[in-house]
């Protein structure tokens, strides 16, 4: 009588183990602390990209206007690049150590 009463209640002991050690090992390798801590991350990551998204957004409307527009591409040519018009006195003028007090 009792191999056919344990055969029929072996699968729910089985069930009933592996619950238990998902329970135990959830509990002892900080699993439910790991998830917590891995859930922040990802939160954090999501919002970094979507920083970076409207970083590339700028980017893409700024290569657009360079292609388009010549008055972006003067601007973007006399800002990066230094350069100017012929005929044209450009000054530098730089800050010296004595005047970067502020006063």
């Amino acid at each position: 009588m009792y191999p056919d009463l344990t055969m029929r209640h072996l699968p729910f002991i089985l069930i009933l183990s592996c619950l238990v050690l998902a329970l135990v090992s959830l509990i002892n390798d900080g699993g439910v602390t790991r998830k917590r801590t891995l859930e922040q991350n990802l939160e954090r990551q999501r919002a970094k990209n979507e920083e970076l998204k409207g970083y590339v957004n700028g980017l893409r409307k700024e290569i657009h206007a360079l292609n388009h527009d010549t008055r972006a591409l003067e601007k973007a040519a006399r800002n990066e690049l230094g350069m100017a018009r012929p005929n044209e006195l450009v000054f530098f003028f730089e800050e010296s150590k004595n005047s970067a007090g502020g006063n």
